[in-house]
């Protein structure tokens, strides 16, 4: 929304972008007013403090809708703030570490890169959708006055269960298995591997001045294991998120992935494809790795054990009998039961309190809050050099080129 308002020049496209932000600040006024102390949160949840709530919405909607002026204002203040601190990259003389992070992302890229396939052995454990895929009937997704394709909750929801991806995880401890956080009655952080979750998430990016639809898996697992304890990389909670970015037909158009503290951002490119990747001369370098499989066969993802890196992507389906796992909202992880009501699994600055890593002594300097924390949707600084953002509309743009 916030990339949109500065488009949106008709009185039509003015009145949908303000639904559309309005529609925002009901999500956020309900996750606010969940965690709020039972007195407070009982006086905001009435029927008479909704509805009021409702009618301000649709006041400011109305008003805004017919005052160009007021509507500017209204777009100018609606910004997504940046998460970088400049003061930690001045103090800690940015410039001259910059050689140190190109360095080591390098070697990671290289090391990556000449990763081989897997062999399918009895300690892959092997996790499959629970609702199966649907098949991939021909799909036209269709513009609204924005530009971004729209779905029904029906269609998204088969969208979601078409691309949703298989896994198999390498297995060398319980902290290799996939599952769910969640608050116990004490009111501290726990997780559950018999509840296998993957969190879902929609968005859009552009690509040559077209929107595209997107949708975003996230897995969790309880940790990942120290082997020392001066070990930079482990900690509380770990995981993944690995996105679809869609065509009109709702095939898969390109995959990324990265870690849930936004290291590691890699992209893929289903077979066939007409995406050409390209690195920006001034741009953190990228890994973009050609597929076998085309877009429109949910892949399959090899984790390592204990790391849960993502080594490996095909479409290879496993011999032995898979464990299922759930779909859930990915918003739900900000109203998570509590024993005083609900609350959010991040703080707020959008990081997941107890999963600080090592590695964020050295690597503060880059301006990133805690690198190696886990974080919230929109808190994903992808780069140690110059600045990108996993949800920022217009990351894709910089990278890939339709011929």
């Amino acid at each position: 929304m916030a990339t949109l308002g500065r488009s949106a020049d008709t009185a039509q496209q003015r009145r949908l972008w303000l639904q559309r932000s309005a529609a925002r600040d009901a999500e956020a006024s309900q996750v606010e007013i969940a965690q709020l102390p039972a007195g407070p949160r009982r006086h905001w949840s009435t029927a008479s403090r909704q509805d009021q709530l409702a009618a301000c919405r649709h006041a400011q909607i109305r008003g805004l809708s017919d005052d160009p002026q007021g509507f500017a204002s209204a777009v100018q203040a609606a910004q997504v703030p940046d998460d970088y601190h400049d003061w930690a990259r001045v103090l800690g003389l940015n410039p001259l570490f910059e050689p140190i992070f190109r360095r080591g992302i390098a070697a990671w890229q290289q090391a990556a890169a000449q990763t081989r396939a897997p062999q399918d052995r009895p300690d892959w454990l092997s996790y499959q959708p629970l609702q199966p895929a649907s098949p991939a009937v021909p799909l036209e997704l269709r513009e609204d006055a924005l530009g971004l394709p729209q779905t029904s909750g029906e269609q998204l929801l088969l969208l979601f269960a078409r691309h949703a991806p298989w896994l198999r995880v390498e297995q060398a401890s319980h902290s290799d298995r996939i599952g769910s956080p969640y608050y116990a009655i004490d009111g501290r952080r726990a997780f559950n591997t018999a509840q296998a979750r993957v969190y879902r998430h929609h968005g859009w990016s552009r690509l040559d001045g077209r929107w595209q639809l997107q949708l975003v898996y996230q897995f969790w697992f309880a940790r990942r294991p120290k082997p020392s304890a001066l070990d930079l990389y482990g900690g509380e909670l770990d995981g993944l998120l690995w996105r679809v970015t869609l065509d009109q037909q709702g095939n898969a158009l390109l995959y990324d992935s990265i870690h849930p503290c936004g290291c590691w951002h890699r992209f893929y490119l289903p077979a066939g494809s007409p995406l050409r990747f390209r690195q920006p001369p001034d741009e953190e370098s990228r890994l973009a790795t050609r597929l076998a499989l085309d877009g429109r066969q949910a892949p399959t993802l090899w984790l390592n054990a204990s790391e849960h890196s993502l080594v490996w992507v095909d479409g290879r389906r496993p011999a032995m009998p898979s464990l299922s796992y759930q779909q859930a909202a990915l918003d739900h992880l900000r109203r998570l039961p509590h024993p005083r009501g609900r609350r959010s699994l991040y703080d707020a600055g959008g990081l997941v309190r107890g999963s600080e890593r090592l590695e964020r002594w050295l690597l503060w300097p880059s301006g990133v809050p805690s690198p190696g924390a886990m974080r919230q949707w929109g808190h994903h600084a992808t780069a140690f050099i110059g600045r990108a953002h996993f949800d920022d509309p217009q990351l894709l743009e910089r990278y890939f080129t339709r011929p």
